[in-house]
């Protein structure tokens, strides 16, 4: 028998759903759409969502032959795993793979917020050439960044701003050590406020969890030295975004640099859109063309080996494998 794998959002890249197609049944679902999820879950087997589709107790409760759920990409904050370990469904991600896209694309948004390299898609070349000589700009070389989460990105970003820019790096993270930290070329702080108040620059890599969401608050942001610039490449609701305007429009912050928010897509309405000192993307830090085949044919070839008998590499729940794997075998046999 042939297994149903349900993709709740295409893939990153079409070859990895043609690779699954070849090996099962296919069902693409808009996660909008209540009613045909509802239908699809029925019979599916696997499943792939790309964020932010929510996969709640409820969406698990309809799907009781699913084996393995699999997240597009590396976070799985969009995917109740305690629920899918309650249900015997393995759930995994796709780590290791965004360190390089989203640490370039950091220091990107570092160096455009802070030499205002965006001034002439918002005030024309006339407007950006009259304010040429006003505007605040300033160097990476010798000043300190400050990195929220030193795991893969965090670690990558330190390696490059230190080794490449011949910044001063600071880490905050109560989970790596002082040594790890020192072999990227960052030094362990362990008090959050202590280090903000010590940085020109302040970059945010920390998983989405009850800890970090809106770590970044009205205080926190009254801790960060007066006249850096905060970035944030991370999830977006690890910061509180009016209290984040709220700094920017006080002056207390030079600029800010975000690819992700609390709400996507981003309001039109936002007070963001129209700050000069800001610079904004569109979520697509790791959405580089390498990355995106990484990730897609990562996540089919785990979802794929899980249906076959073999639990993901990347397992969030190894503990709730022994259930999925029996219910495999009951379902599709081997």
């Amino acid at each position: 028998m042939r297994p149903t794998v349900v993709l709740l959002g295409a893939l990153y890249d079409p070859d990895a759903e043609d690779h699954i197609a070849a090996n099962a049944e296919v069902v693409r679902v808009d996660p909008e759409d209540t009613s045909a999820l509802t239908a699809a879950l029925a019979d599916a087997h696997g499943l792939i969502a790309k964020y932010p589709a929510e996969i709640t107790a409820e969406v698990l409760a309809a799907a009781p032959k699913l084996i393995a759920v699999l997240s597009s990409g590396r976070g799985t904050d969009n995917i109740d795993v305690p629920a899918a370990t309650e249900a015997g469904v393995v759930v995994a991600n796709n780590p290791g793979l965004g360190g390089r896209p989203v640490s370039e694309h950091a220091l990107g948004l570092m160096i455009s917020v802070s030499r205002d390299l965006t001034a002439v898609a918002r005030h024309g070349i006339e407007g950006a050439w009259e304010r040429r000589l006003t505007t605040h700009r300033v160097e990476l070389v010798e000043s300190t960044l400050g990195i929220i989460g030193i795991g893969n990105v965090g670690s990558n970003m330190a390696h490059r701003a230190s080794r490449g820019f011949g910044m001063t790096v600071l880490g905050y993270d109560p989970y790596v050590s002082a040594e790890t930290m020192a072999e990227h070329g960052a030094t362990k702080v362990d008090d959050l406020r202590e280090m903000l108040g010590r940085c020109d620059f302040v970059t945010c890599h920390p998983e989405l969890n009850d800890e970090t969401e809106h770590m970044f608050n009205d205080e926190t942001f009254a801790a960060i030295k007066k006249g850096a610039y905060f970035l944030n490449t991370s999830r977006g609701r690890v910061v509180d975004t009016d209290a984040l305007v709220r700094a920017l429009r006080s002056g207390h912050l030079a600029g800010a640099a975000l690819d992700v928010y609390e709400e996507e897509p981003l309001d039109p309405a936002s007070p963001l859109l129209t700050m000069d000192n800001v610079v904004l993307s569109a979520h697509v830090a790791d959405f580089t063309v390498q990355t995106k085949t990484a990730l897609a044919f990562s996540a089919a070839t785990k979802l794929l080996g899980a249906l076959n008998g073999e639990m993901p590499p990347s397992a969030l729940n190894p503990q709730a494998w022994q259930r999925a794997d029996l219910r495999r075998k009951e379902l599709l046999g081997g």
